[in-house]
């Protein structure tokens, strides 16, 4: 008998250790459930942890001290049917849990659609992004949180995500009153280059279209000129100089690049000439196949020269694309107040197809070959009385496809992280937002919103459920053996 009520007390022990248990899983369950609304509880295991915001962004965030307002035109529901959106929304929920400041909000813009009357300059759409604080505020479409790549067969799909850049740059955007300026001249056949305007949008510059025969070109803080295909007039260079001069203020920058596509530009080159620089017709090929982007040779990849602008990025092993790039020549390296610094050059093993060369020509018969200039900054310098320096800078690229998607969008090149890099130090910003885009293509797990809901009833219910009756079976089985 007393061995009975010994074996009793023992089953009871264990059952009620085993319940307790049990009840500690779901209340340990549920108190993360509710922390994880506010607080960072989650552990992002995949390569590079792309689930997750980077220090850059913790940073900014811990540095607010004003309010910022993030509306998200969606229920929460409506960021998933695709890993890039379940990114996004991760992303976005991230925001509030590194700052006190932000508050975020989901706003079912189609049963709400009063909510845009506050918003009436705004061409707003269901999963867009308002970032707000005080009166400034910036929209971030839905389809800017991404890169797109178009296939074979002419569908588009998204190739990266770029959700944290889009909305750090919007937070830093509406806590910042001044932005640069930076006007994209237009007409003499100008080349199209939407992918860096849409670059420097998105890293708080002001950018417009203005033409280069009638704009006001001193509203600009810099003028970016894309191999012009027709020759610029007497009066066009004689604005690119005054916009530089700036009433003897200086201060102004000229970004010019070149093409292999050009012809004679005589104006165009006695401006550029000033300046010491020099551009001759034909392309630049690479013959060493490891300095090319995918063994093209007329894709090759340039050489960091100015450490200051290099040590900056994230990684300095990673190269700068120059597609399609036209020869160019410094004249000088400095005189009468002019200095020119190459910033890239490409290497001994490049050379210059001439632009007439016939079909015969071999890499053998190239007249000119490297080392050669292929990224330049040229700076005229008016010292003061005061011990200070007026500069107006031209920057020089032997390549205007440097600015195409395939450059800037690329995470294997860092065309689009060098060229913030150097616009932020000569305008002397530093509050820029530079983060790369984000490949999801075959380093996650894929789970959608269904299959999160059977894990988690398998996790929180089925498996708790298993251990209990285990605990009842063993429980019955000492009893009654």
């Amino acid at each position: 008998m007393r061995n009975l009520k010994h074996s009793l007390k023992i089953n009871s022990l264990f059952t009620a250790l085993v319940v307790l248990l049990i009840l500690a899983l779901f209340l340990i369950n549920g108190i993360g459930v509710l922390l994880s609304q506010r607080h960072h509880l989650q552990v992002d295991l995949t390569a590079g942890a792309v689930f997750e915001v980077g220090e850059e962004t913790r940073a900014l965030l811990r540095s607010l001290e004003q309010p910022v307002e993030i509306f998200v035109l969606s229920d929460e529901g409506g960021f998933s049917g695709s890993i890039y959106l379940e990114q996004a929304k991760r992303i976005i929920d991230q925001y509030p849990r590194f700052s006190n400041q932000v508050t975020l909000e989901y706003v079912d813009y189609l049963t709400n659609p009063g909510f845009a009357i506050a918003y009436p300059h705004l061409s707003l759409s269901h999963g867009d992004i308002i970032v707000q604080s005080g009166e400034r505020v910036r929209h971030v479409p839905v389809a800017s949180l991404f890169h797109y790549a178009q296939l074979p067969d002419g569908t588009v799909r998204i190739a990266t995500s770029r959700a944290e850049e889009a909305i750090s740059s919007a937070v830093l955007y509406v806590i910042n009153e001044e932005s640069v300026r930076v006007g994209v001249l237009t007409g003499n056949g100008a080349a199209d280059v939407t992918a860096f305007g849409a670059l420097l949008v998105s890293n708080n510059y002001q950018v417009n279209a203005i033409s280069i025969a009638t704009g006001q070109l001193d509203e600009f803080d810099i003028l970016v000129l894309a191999s012009p295909t027709i020759d610029l007039s007497g009066d066009g260079i004689r604005r690119l100089e005054d916009f530089l001069y700036n009433d003897g203020e200086y201060g102004k920058i000229l970004f010019y690049t070149a093409s292999a596509g050009q012809g004679e530009m005589p104006n165009l080159d006695m401006f550029l000439g000033e300046w010491g620089i020099r551009f001759s017709n034909g392309a630049v090929f690479e013959t060493r196949p490891e300095r090319t982007y995918n063994h093209q040779p007329y894709h090759p990849i340039a050489i960091y020269e100015a450490n200051r602008f290099t040590n900056r990025l994230r990684d300095p092993s990673m190269p700068f694309l120059m597609p399609l790039s036209r020869p160019m020549e410094l004249l000088f390296t400095s005189r009468d107040g002019t200095f020119l610094e190459p910033l890239l050059t490409f290497s001994e093993t490049t050379g210059v197809r001439p632009a007439d060369a016939g079909e015969d020509f071999t890499p053998s018969d190239a007249q000119i070959r490297g080392p050669m200039p292929a990224f330049v900054k040229s700076s005229f310098n008016v010292p003061t009385g005061e011990g200070e320096l007026l500069q107006s800078h031209l920057i020089a690229s032997a390549s205007t496809h440097i600015l195409d998607p395939i450059a800037l969008q690329n995470t294997s090149v860092t065309n689009s992280e060098y060229l913030l890099n150097l616009l932020g130090e000569l305008t002397g910003r530093e509050e820029t937002i530079q983060i790369p885009p984000t490949s999801l293509a075959g380093k996650t797990l894929g789970v959608t919103s269904a299959q999160a809901s059977r894990l988690g009833v398998v996790l929180v219910g089925i498996i708790p459920g298993v251990i209990l009756l285990s605990g009842i079976g063993v429980w019955l089985f000492r009893r009654f053996r």
